[in-house]
């Protein structure tokens, strides 16, 4: 039976104003939740407190992750507060029981609970097989894992993702360990060379430095996005401006500048390289860890980033010499030894003290328009090329519409300082352009490796 054109139109309009009515009442809700967390002026955001996506720090946190809270906070004006967890579970319960305002979940496959909904996702990240060196028998496709070879943290995000793929690998069995972490697991194949497991590519990336014996074995079949999670209460607003945040970050390339600010400088894994580090931590830093810890707290710098310059300077040999004239543990010129009041370059604490305080002078004659990390980065260049080359660096960078307050964009430009038509342009005229941006990439990974590192007593 066909209705009448006045009966439809009076159901249309019904319709209509039943949308409208939902859509007035969700976003009450959420423009007053939005109010809400901007009259407080704090942004509660949970997290997995692991790198590289969050790195605490006592002198200032840093991490992929805590970096887009930050931002996010900024962009509606609130300050952020970072509320740390030991498991997803964890920080779905707090996001469940309205204790933070969102909740960061590593890449992971679609979140499926009633009262959590997906703001956002971003970065696909592949995520690997791994395995010891030393085990010769390894599978080489998720059909070929023998039984209860692969372990797992319980309900950790390798544990939602095995058994979103089970129906598909019904042969696939596994071991979730209780109470224990994705380091716990990476020690365990490290040391046992049994067992295998899974993990995202961007952990990996850092682990793999702190466990050298584990290996990449073979890609999943399926990429898996990061996700910021909130309570499903159609907060329209609320979510308008997390998508709104991304995709402006996504549009004008900071999403990609913060990805590589914390993972291109990992990209070359070298495994002799990391081998002969983890063992000179172990027997060589000890005696010389003092030093390194006094000399941060006089200038107000981290133990380990210090103690990262003088191992890519000296290899911790407090009587290095170069052909150049620089000597000592923190290869000082005779000219910034006199400057910083060291007497005896040869001398461990005169030599690591002198480095501390000249790498502060570097840092605080830096441009108060470069933020952190940054600054750090800038600082560490000047050291190795010294400030006015980088500053030289950062002009060009200015003349050629990049960001000079940036160290992704400055290292882009800096290897002009080593071509004519650039350098002689310059105020401080020919440097190896190509050195300093080695020279922050090994110190970078030297200290990412000291901070991942664990040993009673050691920073």
């Amino acid at each position: 039976m066909m209705l009448s054109r006045y009966k439809l139109i009076r159901i249309i309009t019904y319709a209509l104003f039943y949308f409208v009515l939902i859509n007035i009442n969700g976003c009450s809700k959420e423009s007053s939740k939005l109010k809400q967390i901007k009259s407080n002026g704090i942004l509660r955001i949970a997290l997995v407190a692991d790198p590289p996506h969050y790195f605490p720090n006592k002198v200032k946190e840093r991490g992929y992750n805590f970096e887009l809270a930050s931002h996010y906070a900024a962009s509606i004006d609130v300050e952020l507060e970072i509320i740390k967890t030991n498991t997803n579970n964890e920080m779905i319960f707090l996001l469940d029981q309205g204790k933070v305002d969102i909740g960061i979940l590593g890449s992971s496959p679609e979140f499926n609970q009633k009262n959590i909904k997906n703001a956002v996702t971003y970065n696909n990240s592949k995520w690997y097989v791994i395995g010891s060196r030393a085990n010769r028998q390894l599978p080489k496709s998720i059909d070929s894992i023998e039984p209860n070879t692969m372990i797992v943290a319980n309900r950790s995000n390798a544990s939602f993702i095995l058994r979103s793929i089970k129906e598909d690998y019904p042969s696939l069995l596994w071991d979730e360990l209780k109470n224990t972490n994705v380091r716990d697991i990476l020690e365990r194949i490290n040391e046992n060379h049994s067992k295998i497991s899974i993990i995202s590519e961007d952990t990996y990336t850092y682990y793999q430095y702190l466990f050298p014996e584990t290996k990449k074995i073979f890609v999943m079949p399926i990429k898996y996005p990061s996700r910021w999670l909130v309570k499903n209460n159609n907060n329209l607003p609320f979510l308008y401006s997390i998508h709104s945040f991304f995709n402006t970050y996504k549009q004008n390339g900071k999403l990609e500048k913060i990805g590589k600010a914390y993972y291109e400088h990992l990209n070359a894994f070298d495994y002799i390289d990391i081998r002969y580090y983890l063992r000179r931590i172990n027997k060589k830093l000890p005696k010389y860890k003092k030093y390194f810890v006094e000399a941060a707290e006089n200038n107000a710098l981290d133990a380990r980033i210090i103690a990262a310059v003088s191992y890519q300077e000296s290899h911790w040999n407090r009587k290095a010499r170069s052909p150049t004239g620089v000597r000592g543990m923190m290869m000082l010129t005779l000219d910034t030894a006199k400057r910083v009041g060291v007497k005896n370059r040869l001398n461990a604490k005169q030599s690591i003290f002198g480095g501390a305080k000249y790498l502060k002078i570097l840092y605080r004659s830096l441009s108060n328009t470069i933020n952190e990390p940054d600054r750090l980065w800038f600082a560490l260049a000047a050291y190795n090329i010294g400030l006015g080359h980088v500053e030289d660096a950062r002009t060009i960078t200015k003349s050629q519409g990049d960001n000079p307050n940036s160290w992704v964009d400055v290292k882009k430009h800096m290897p002009k300082l080593s071509q004519k038509k650039w350098y002689k342009k310059t105020k401080y005229g020919f440097a190896r352009g190509h050195e300093p941006i080695e020279f922050v990439r090994r110190v970078r990974r030297y200290y990412d490796i000291l901070y991942l590192y664990r040993q009673e007593g050691l920073f």
